[in-house]
Protein backbone atom coordinates (compact mmCIF):
# COMPACT_ATOMS: atom_id res chain seq x y z
CA UNK A 1 0.00 0.00 0.00
CA UNK A 2 1.37 3.68 -0.53
CA UNK A 3 -0.13 6.91 0.80
CA UNK A 4 0.06 10.02 -0.65
CA UNK A 5 -0.37 13.40 0.96
CA UNK A 6 0.79 16.87 -0.62
CA UNK A 7 2.58 19.72 2.07
CA UNK A 8 4.08 22.68 1.02
CA UNK A 9 7.15 23.18 -1.01
CA UNK A 10 8.93 24.86 2.06
CA UNK A 11 8.03 22.45 4.95
CA UNK A 12 9.57 19.03 4.94
CA UNK A 13 7.51 16.53 6.80
CA UNK A 14 9.51 13.77 8.98
CA UNK A 15 7.30 11.24 10.97
CA UNK A 16 10.14 9.16 12.96
CA UNK A 17 8.34 5.58 13.85
CA UNK A 18 10.40 3.61 16.50
CA UNK A 19 10.83 -0.31 16.64
CA UNK A 20 12.48 -2.84 14.88
CA UNK A 21 10.51 -3.62 11.31
CA UNK A 22 8.31 -0.30 11.28
CA UNK A 23 9.37 2.06 8.36
CA UNK A 24 9.44 5.54 8.38
CA UNK A 25 7.47 7.06 5.55
CA UNK A 26 6.94 10.94 4.18
CA UNK A 27 5.88 12.48 0.91
CA UNK A 28 7.50 15.89 -0.12
CA UNK A 29 6.02 17.82 -3.34
CA UNK A 30 7.87 20.26 -4.92
CA UNK A 31 6.88 23.05 -7.27
CA UNK A 32 4.24 25.45 -7.32
CA UNK A 33 1.02 24.19 -8.81
CA UNK A 34 1.90 21.28 -11.68
CA UNK A 35 4.59 19.93 -9.37
CA UNK A 36 7.68 18.43 -11.27
CA UNK A 37 7.79 15.24 -8.93
CA UNK A 38 6.37 13.49 -5.49
CA UNK A 39 7.99 11.48 -3.29
CA UNK A 40 5.90 8.39 -2.02
CA UNK A 41 8.18 6.85 0.67
CA UNK A 42 6.78 3.05 1.00
CA UNK A 43 5.97 1.36 4.40
CA UNK A 44 6.14 -2.20 4.70
CA UNK A 45 6.97 -4.78 7.63
CA UNK A 46 10.54 -4.60 6.34
CA UNK A 47 13.57 -6.39 4.63
CA UNK A 48 16.26 -7.12 6.43
CA UNK A 49 17.97 -6.04 9.57
CA UNK A 50 20.49 -3.02 7.56
CA UNK A 51 18.85 0.63 7.93
CA UNK A 52 17.15 1.57 4.55
CA UNK A 53 14.61 4.04 3.12
CA UNK A 54 12.86 2.71 -0.37
CA UNK A 55 10.46 5.22 -2.00
CA UNK A 56 9.12 6.25 -5.68
CA UNK A 57 9.82 9.95 -7.52
CA UNK A 58 6.30 10.27 -9.12
CA UNK A 59 7.33 12.51 -12.11
CA UNK A 60 4.83 14.82 -13.51
CA UNK A 61 3.37 13.18 -17.04
CA UNK A 62 5.98 10.45 -17.05
CA UNK A 63 5.26 8.03 -14.25
CA UNK A 64 6.83 6.95 -10.88
CA UNK A 65 11.04 5.88 -10.81
CA UNK A 66 11.34 3.25 -7.77
CA UNK A 67 14.83 4.11 -5.47
CA UNK A 68 15.91 2.40 -2.54
CA UNK A 69 19.14 3.52 -0.30
CA UNK A 70 20.93 2.04 2.20
CA UNK A 71 23.39 4.48 4.28
CA UNK A 72 26.68 3.28 4.51
CA UNK A 73 27.39 1.47 7.96
CA UNK A 74 31.13 2.88 8.17
CA UNK A 75 32.44 5.51 10.68
CA UNK A 76 30.41 9.18 9.85
CA UNK A 77 28.56 8.22 7.11
CA UNK A 78 27.10 11.48 5.85
CA UNK A 79 31.11 11.70 4.63
CA UNK A 80 31.58 8.22 3.28
CA UNK A 81 30.65 8.53 -0.71
CA UNK A 82 27.45 7.73 -2.30
CA UNK A 83 27.24 4.95 -4.80
CA UNK A 84 24.32 5.59 -7.39
CA UNK A 85 23.73 2.22 -9.64
CA UNK A 86 22.74 2.46 -12.56
CA UNK A 87 21.59 -0.53 -15.54
CA UNK A 88 19.98 0.12 -18.40
CA UNK A 89 17.81 -1.45 -21.54
CA UNK A 90 18.95 -5.03 -21.67
CA UNK A 91 20.06 -5.69 -18.18
CA UNK A 92 18.61 -6.99 -14.91
CA UNK A 93 16.98 -4.26 -12.51
CA UNK A 94 19.37 -2.90 -10.04
CA UNK A 95 16.92 -3.47 -7.13
CA UNK A 96 17.37 -6.91 -8.06
CA UNK A 97 20.51 -7.79 -9.24
CA UNK A 98 22.68 -4.83 -8.32
CA UNK A 99 21.65 -4.91 -4.35
CA UNK A 100 20.00 -8.19 -3.70
CA UNK A 101 22.70 -9.73 -5.99
CA UNK A 102 25.85 -8.30 -6.12
CA UNK A 103 26.61 -5.21 -3.51
CA UNK A 104 23.72 -4.79 -1.18
CA UNK A 105 23.85 -5.93 2.48
CA UNK A 106 21.77 -9.16 1.92
CA UNK A 107 21.33 -11.54 -0.48
CA UNK A 108 18.47 -13.08 -1.79
CA UNK A 109 18.24 -15.03 1.10
CA UNK A 110 17.87 -12.26 3.26
CA UNK A 111 21.62 -13.55 4.59
CA UNK A 112 24.12 -10.58 5.62
CA UNK A 113 26.52 -10.11 2.77
CA UNK A 114 29.87 -9.75 5.05
CA UNK A 115 31.67 -8.28 1.76
CA UNK A 116 28.63 -5.88 1.18
CA UNK A 117 29.84 -2.22 -0.36
CA UNK A 118 27.70 -0.69 2.32
CA UNK A 119 30.46 -1.06 4.65
CA UNK A 120 32.71 1.29 2.82
CA UNK A 121 30.13 3.82 1.10
CA UNK A 122 26.38 4.22 0.77
CA UNK A 123 24.63 2.99 -2.03
CA UNK A 124 21.57 4.31 -4.01
CA UNK A 125 20.06 1.71 -6.32
CA UNK A 126 17.56 3.39 -8.97
CA UNK A 127 15.16 1.33 -11.35
CA UNK A 128 15.55 3.29 -14.27
CA UNK A 129 14.55 3.69 -17.31
CA UNK A 130 10.98 3.96 -16.25
CA UNK A 131 9.54 0.82 -17.11
CA UNK A 132 11.91 -1.16 -15.50
CA UNK A 133 11.95 -2.87 -12.10
CA UNK A 134 9.83 -1.59 -9.75
CA UNK A 135 9.41 1.23 -12.26
CA UNK A 136 6.62 2.29 -13.52
CA UNK A 137 5.18 4.38 -16.74
CA UNK A 138 1.97 6.42 -17.01
CA UNK A 139 1.95 4.44 -20.13
CA UNK A 140 4.34 3.42 -23.08
CA UNK A 141 5.03 6.60 -24.23
CA UNK A 142 6.55 8.26 -21.50
CA UNK A 143 9.02 5.47 -21.72
CA UNK A 144 12.12 7.40 -22.32
CA UNK A 145 13.45 6.84 -25.84
CA UNK A 146 17.13 8.83 -25.57
CA UNK A 147 19.59 8.75 -22.76
CA UNK A 148 19.16 12.28 -22.44
CA UNK A 149 15.29 11.62 -21.48
CA UNK A 150 16.49 9.06 -19.13
CA UNK A 151 19.09 11.44 -17.68
CA UNK A 152 16.52 14.04 -17.66
CA UNK A 153 14.31 11.50 -15.29
CA UNK A 154 17.69 10.64 -13.30
CA UNK A 155 17.90 13.95 -12.99
CA UNK A 156 14.25 14.55 -10.97
CA UNK A 157 15.19 11.50 -8.61
CA UNK A 158 18.34 12.72 -7.44
CA UNK A 159 16.62 15.98 -6.29
CA UNK A 160 13.95 14.15 -4.55
CA UNK A 161 16.44 11.59 -3.23
CA UNK A 162 18.63 14.52 -1.73
CA UNK A 163 15.12 16.91 -0.51
CA UNK A 164 14.47 14.03 1.58
CA UNK A 165 17.83 12.94 2.74
CA UNK A 166 19.47 16.73 2.79
CA UNK A 167 22.18 15.42 5.22
CA UNK A 168 23.94 13.27 2.29
CA UNK A 169 23.97 15.96 -0.04
CA UNK A 170 27.60 16.72 0.41
CA UNK A 171 28.74 13.00 0.53
CA UNK A 172 31.15 12.96 -2.76
CA UNK A 173 29.16 11.36 -5.37
CA UNK A 174 30.11 8.31 -7.91
CA UNK A 175 27.70 6.85 -10.45
CA UNK A 176 27.99 3.56 -11.45
CA UNK A 177 26.47 2.65 -15.23
CA UNK A 178 26.49 -1.28 -15.93
CA UNK A 179 26.08 -2.18 -19.68
CA UNK A 180 23.74 0.49 -21.18
CA UNK A 181 23.81 2.19 -18.23
CA UNK A 182 26.83 3.57 -18.57
CA UNK A 183 25.85 5.85 -21.22
CA UNK A 184 23.19 7.32 -18.49
CA UNK A 185 26.29 7.57 -15.69
CA UNK A 186 28.23 9.52 -17.63
CA UNK A 187 25.32 12.02 -18.98
CA UNK A 188 23.89 12.68 -15.79
CA UNK A 189 27.39 12.86 -14.53
CA UNK A 190 28.13 15.90 -17.33
CA UNK A 191 24.75 17.62 -15.93
CA UNK A 192 25.63 17.42 -12.41
CA UNK A 193 28.83 18.87 -13.10
CA UNK A 194 27.53 21.85 -15.21
CA UNK A 195 24.68 22.66 -11.78
CA UNK A 196 27.52 22.18 -9.59
CA UNK A 197 29.66 24.87 -11.40
CA UNK A 198 26.29 27.17 -11.71
CA UNK A 199 25.92 26.91 -7.99
CA UNK A 200 29.30 27.74 -6.73
CA UNK A 201 27.50 31.60 -6.68
CA UNK A 202 24.58 30.28 -4.98
CA UNK A 203 23.44 29.59 -1.38
CA UNK A 204 22.50 25.97 -2.57
CA UNK A 205 24.78 23.60 -1.87
CA UNK A 206 25.56 21.74 -5.23
CA UNK A 207 25.78 17.98 -5.28
CA UNK A 208 28.90 16.94 -4.69
CA UNK A 209 29.42 14.70 -7.70
CA UNK A 210 33.38 13.41 -8.57
CA UNK A 211 33.28 10.90 -10.68
CA UNK A 212 31.92 7.57 -12.50
CA UNK A 213 32.34 4.12 -12.63
CA UNK A 214 31.87 1.88 -16.20
CA UNK A 215 31.12 -1.47 -15.68
CA UNK A 216 31.24 -3.95 -18.47
CA UNK A 217 30.04 -0.76 -20.57
CA UNK A 218 27.83 -0.24 -23.88
CA UNK A 219 29.73 2.48 -24.83
CA UNK A 220 30.49 2.09 -28.62
CA UNK A 221 28.60 -1.51 -29.11
CA UNK A 222 29.65 -1.74 -32.73
CA UNK A 223 33.72 -1.03 -32.25
CA UNK A 224 33.38 -4.13 -29.53
CA UNK A 225 31.16 -5.94 -31.65
CA UNK A 226 34.23 -6.21 -34.33
CA UNK A 227 36.33 -8.24 -31.69
CA UNK A 228 34.19 -10.67 -30.91
CA UNK A 229 35.09 -12.97 -33.86
CA UNK A 230 38.71 -13.02 -32.63
CA UNK A 231 37.57 -13.02 -29.13
CA UNK A 232 35.24 -16.43 -29.49
CA UNK A 233 37.96 -17.88 -31.90
CA UNK A 234 40.77 -17.82 -30.19
CA UNK A 235 39.15 -19.50 -27.06
CA UNK A 236 38.25 -22.04 -29.34
CA UNK A 237 34.21 -22.08 -29.63
CA UNK A 238 33.77 -21.18 -33.53
CA UNK A 239 33.87 -23.43 -36.71
CA UNK A 240 36.04 -22.74 -39.69
CA UNK A 241 33.61 -20.21 -41.30
CA UNK A 242 32.94 -18.64 -37.62
CA UNK A 243 35.16 -16.04 -36.99
CA UNK A 244 34.30 -14.49 -41.10
CA UNK A 245 30.69 -14.57 -39.98
CA UNK A 246 30.67 -12.96 -37.43
CA UNK A 247 33.40 -10.07 -38.38
CA UNK A 248 30.68 -9.90 -41.62
CA UNK A 249 28.07 -8.90 -38.79
CA UNK A 250 29.90 -6.87 -37.13
CA UNK A 251 31.38 -4.80 -40.22
CA UNK A 252 27.48 -5.09 -41.70
CA UNK A 253 26.56 -3.33 -37.81
CA UNK A 254 29.46 -0.44 -38.05
CA UNK A 255 28.36 0.42 -41.41
CA UNK A 256 24.59 0.87 -40.46
CA UNK A 257 26.20 2.49 -36.89
CA UNK A 258 27.73 5.29 -39.67
CA UNK A 259 24.86 5.82 -41.42
CA UNK A 260 22.88 6.44 -39.01
CA UNK A 261 20.55 3.41 -38.94
CA UNK A 262 20.47 2.64 -35.35
CA UNK A 263 16.78 0.41 -35.24
CA UNK A 264 18.88 -1.90 -37.78
CA UNK A 265 21.79 -2.15 -36.00
CA UNK A 266 19.66 -2.51 -32.94
CA UNK A 267 18.50 -5.51 -34.48
CA UNK A 268 21.89 -6.94 -35.56
CA UNK A 269 22.97 -6.42 -31.71
CA UNK A 270 20.14 -8.42 -29.91
CA UNK A 271 20.78 -10.98 -32.69
CA UNK A 272 24.16 -11.62 -31.46
CA UNK A 273 23.43 -14.81 -29.26
CA UNK A 274 21.43 -16.37 -31.63
CA UNK A 275 23.67 -15.62 -34.62
CA UNK A 276 26.97 -17.13 -32.57
CA UNK A 277 25.08 -20.15 -31.91
CA UNK A 278 23.39 -21.15 -35.31
CA UNK A 279 25.45 -19.67 -37.63
CA UNK A 280 29.15 -19.98 -36.04
CA UNK A 281 29.24 -23.28 -34.91
CA UNK A 282 29.39 -22.51 -31.22
CA UNK A 283 26.19 -24.66 -30.54
CA UNK A 284 25.64 -23.59 -26.82
CA UNK A 285 27.61 -20.34 -25.75
CA UNK A 286 26.60 -17.84 -22.96
CA UNK A 287 27.77 -14.59 -24.34
CA UNK A 288 27.76 -13.01 -21.33
CA UNK A 289 29.63 -15.43 -19.28
CA UNK A 290 31.65 -17.77 -21.52
CA UNK A 291 31.97 -20.39 -19.55
CA UNK A 292 28.71 -21.11 -18.34
CA UNK A 293 27.63 -24.11 -19.53
CA UNK A 294 24.27 -24.81 -21.37
CA UNK A 295 21.91 -27.07 -22.77
CA UNK A 296 21.08 -27.05 -26.41
CA UNK A 297 17.48 -26.36 -24.80
CA UNK A 298 18.17 -23.57 -22.97
CA UNK A 299 19.09 -21.91 -26.45
CA UNK A 300 15.29 -21.44 -27.49
CA UNK A 301 15.44 -18.81 -24.16
CA UNK A 302 14.36 -15.32 -25.87
CA UNK A 303 16.13 -13.20 -22.49
CA UNK A 304 18.72 -11.50 -23.50
CA UNK A 305 22.01 -12.34 -23.33
CA UNK A 306 20.27 -15.27 -20.68
CA UNK A 307 20.07 -12.67 -18.13
CA UNK A 308 17.41 -13.71 -16.20
CA UNK A 309 17.77 -17.15 -16.83
CA UNK A 310 21.62 -17.02 -15.46
CA UNK A 311 20.66 -14.86 -12.26
CA UNK A 312 17.52 -17.82 -12.11
CA UNK A 313 20.37 -20.38 -11.53
CA UNK A 314 22.27 -18.66 -9.51
CA UNK A 315 20.48 -17.31 -6.94
CA UNK A 316 17.14 -18.33 -6.93
CA UNK A 317 14.35 -20.06 -9.03
CA UNK A 318 11.77 -17.49 -10.13
CA UNK A 319 13.64 -14.57 -9.04
CA UNK A 320 11.28 -12.16 -10.69
CA UNK A 321 8.33 -13.60 -8.85
CA UNK A 322 10.34 -13.13 -6.01
CA UNK A 323 10.32 -9.70 -6.61
CA UNK A 324 6.46 -9.71 -6.75
CA UNK A 325 5.59 -11.86 -3.79
CA UNK A 326 8.13 -11.05 -1.04
CA UNK A 327 9.89 -8.29 -1.63
CA UNK A 328 7.23 -6.44 -2.82
CA UNK A 329 5.12 -6.78 -0.22
CA UNK A 330 8.12 -5.97 2.75
CA UNK A 331 8.51 -2.78 0.83
CA UNK A 332 5.10 -1.78 1.15
CA UNK A 333 4.44 -2.02 -2.90
CA UNK A 334 0.90 -2.01 -3.94
CA UNK A 335 -0.05 -5.41 -6.09
CA UNK A 336 -0.81 -3.46 -9.02
CA UNK A 337 2.89 -3.39 -9.57
CA UNK A 338 4.22 -5.94 -11.64
CA UNK A 339 8.46 -6.46 -11.42
CA UNK A 340 9.70 -5.44 -15.09
CA UNK A 341 6.55 -5.96 -16.45
CA UNK A 342 7.05 -3.21 -19.17
CA UNK A 343 10.71 -4.23 -20.36
CA UNK A 344 9.45 -4.85 -23.60
CA UNK A 345 8.10 -1.77 -24.23
CA UNK A 346 11.48 -0.11 -22.75
CA UNK A 347 13.46 -2.27 -25.45
CA UNK A 348 11.29 -0.53 -28.09
CA UNK A 349 11.80 2.58 -27.22
CA UNK A 350 15.55 2.09 -26.98
CA UNK A 351 15.63 0.85 -30.71
CA UNK A 352 16.37 4.34 -32.14
CA UNK A 353 19.32 5.43 -29.90
CA UNK A 354 20.77 2.10 -28.46
CA UNK A 355 23.66 1.86 -30.94
CA UNK A 356 24.84 5.69 -30.75
CA UNK A 357 28.66 5.46 -29.70
CA UNK A 358 28.94 7.58 -26.71
CA UNK A 359 32.97 8.25 -26.82
CA UNK A 360 32.31 11.80 -27.56
CA UNK A 361 30.43 12.42 -23.77
CA UNK A 362 33.51 10.41 -22.13
CA UNK A 363 35.84 12.15 -24.10
CA UNK A 364 33.88 15.17 -22.64
CA UNK A 365 34.14 14.55 -18.92
CA UNK A 366 38.48 13.45 -19.31
CA UNK A 367 39.42 17.05 -21.16
CA UNK A 368 36.52 19.75 -20.05
CA UNK A 369 36.14 18.54 -16.15
CA UNK A 370 37.81 17.61 -13.15
CA UNK A 371 36.01 14.10 -12.87
CA UNK A 372 37.22 10.64 -12.60
CA UNK A 373 36.51 7.78 -14.77
CA UNK A 374 36.86 3.99 -13.76
CA UNK A 375 36.36 0.95 -16.42
CA UNK A 376 36.03 -1.82 -15.42
CA UNK A 377 34.98 -5.58 -17.34
CA UNK A 378 34.91 -9.17 -16.72
CA UNK A 379 37.14 -10.93 -18.78
CA UNK A 380 34.40 -13.68 -19.53
CA UNK A 381 32.06 -11.65 -21.04
CA UNK A 382 31.91 -12.07 -25.23
CA UNK A 383 29.24 -8.93 -25.63
CA UNK A 384 31.59 -5.91 -23.92
CA UNK A 385 34.54 -8.26 -24.89
CA UNK A 386 37.51 -6.56 -23.19
CA UNK A 387 39.67 -6.77 -26.53
CA UNK A 388 36.72 -4.34 -28.04
CA UNK A 389 36.45 -2.26 -24.69
CA UNK A 390 40.00 -1.70 -25.32
CA UNK A 391 39.58 -0.55 -28.42
CA UNK A 392 37.80 2.55 -28.43
CA UNK A 393 39.25 2.92 -24.65
CA UNK A 394 42.84 3.45 -25.87
CA UNK A 395 41.85 5.93 -29.00
CA UNK A 396 40.31 8.51 -26.75
CA UNK A 397 41.12 11.79 -27.42
CA UNK A 398 42.39 13.91 -24.18
CA UNK A 399 45.43 15.45 -23.28
CA UNK A 400 45.83 12.57 -20.23
CA UNK A 401 45.55 10.28 -23.09
CA UNK A 402 49.59 9.21 -23.65
CA UNK A 403 50.12 9.07 -19.90
CA UNK A 404 47.58 6.34 -19.85
CA UNK A 405 48.82 4.30 -22.57
CA UNK A 406 52.24 4.32 -20.95
CA UNK A 407 51.11 3.54 -17.42
CA UNK A 408 52.01 0.27 -15.89
CA UNK A 409 49.49 -2.56 -15.82
CA UNK A 410 49.92 -3.75 -12.54
CA UNK A 411 48.63 -7.01 -10.85
CA UNK A 412 45.93 -7.39 -8.68
CA UNK A 413 46.29 -10.22 -5.83
CA UNK A 414 44.18 -11.25 -3.01
CA UNK A 415 45.08 -13.69 -0.38
CA UNK A 416 47.73 -15.03 -3.14
CA UNK A 417 45.01 -15.25 -5.82
CA UNK A 418 45.21 -13.41 -9.19
CA UNK A 419 41.87 -11.78 -9.27
CA UNK A 420 42.80 -9.38 -12.22
CA UNK A 421 44.95 -6.25 -13.18
CA UNK A 422 44.50 -2.50 -13.46
CA UNK A 423 46.11 0.75 -14.91
CA UNK A 424 45.52 3.91 -13.49
CA UNK A 425 45.86 7.52 -14.08
CA UNK A 426 44.60 9.88 -11.77
CA UNK A 427 41.83 10.82 -14.23
CA UNK A 428 41.30 7.14 -15.79
CA UNK A 429 41.64 3.59 -14.35
CA UNK A 430 41.07 0.22 -16.27
CA UNK A 431 40.60 -2.73 -14.43
CA UNK A 432 40.71 -6.24 -16.12
CA UNK A 433 38.35 -8.64 -13.77
CA UNK A 434 39.64 -12.30 -13.86
CA UNK A 435 37.02 -15.07 -13.76
CA UNK A 436 33.74 -12.27 -14.74
CA UNK A 437 31.76 -12.03 -16.96
CA UNK A 438 28.75 -8.98 -17.71
CA UNK A 439 28.12 -8.73 -13.91
CA UNK A 440 32.17 -8.35 -12.53
CA UNK A 441 31.27 -7.80 -9.04
CA UNK A 442 28.42 -10.81 -9.18
CA UNK A 443 31.14 -13.13 -10.64
CA UNK A 444 34.24 -11.94 -8.76
CA UNK A 445 33.34 -10.07 -5.55
CA UNK A 446 36.64 -10.25 -4.22
CA UNK A 447 38.70 -8.44 -7.00
CA UNK A 448 35.55 -5.88 -7.17
CA UNK A 449 35.94 -5.39 -3.50
CA UNK A 450 39.57 -4.60 -3.63
CA UNK A 451 38.86 -2.31 -6.63
CA UNK A 452 36.62 -0.16 -4.86
CA UNK A 453 38.57 1.99 -2.90
CA UNK A 454 40.34 3.05 -5.73
CA UNK A 455 36.92 3.68 -7.70
CA UNK A 456 35.42 5.96 -4.94
CA UNK A 457 38.79 7.56 -3.96
CA UNK A 458 38.57 6.41 -0.26
CA UNK A 459 42.25 4.83 -1.06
Amino acid sequence: MRKTIKIGASVILLIVAAGLGVLIWWLVTRGDGDEPYTVIQLEGPGYGSSPYSAAYTRINNVGEVFWWFYPSLAFAPLTRPLVVWLDGVTGVPPSLLANLGMIGPHDINLQTRTNSWVNSCSLLFIDAPVGTGFSTPLDNSTIPKTVDENVEHLLTVLESFYSVNVAYRGAPLYIFGQADGAKSAAALAIKLNELKQARTESDIEPINIQGIAIGNGIISPATVMQRLGFYLDELGYLNDNGRSAIEALAQETNTLVNSGNFEEAFDNFLSLGTFVNENAGAVAVDLKYIVDKLTRESLQNTDLFGQRSYIDRIFIKNSFDYMNSVVAQALGITSSVSYDANRDAVIEAARSSFMKPFTNQIEYILQNTTLHITIYNGNLDAVSNTPGQLDWVENLQWNGQNEFRNSDRNTLVVERLIEGYFRATPRLKFFWVNAAGQSAPLDNPAAMLRFLPMMIGIE
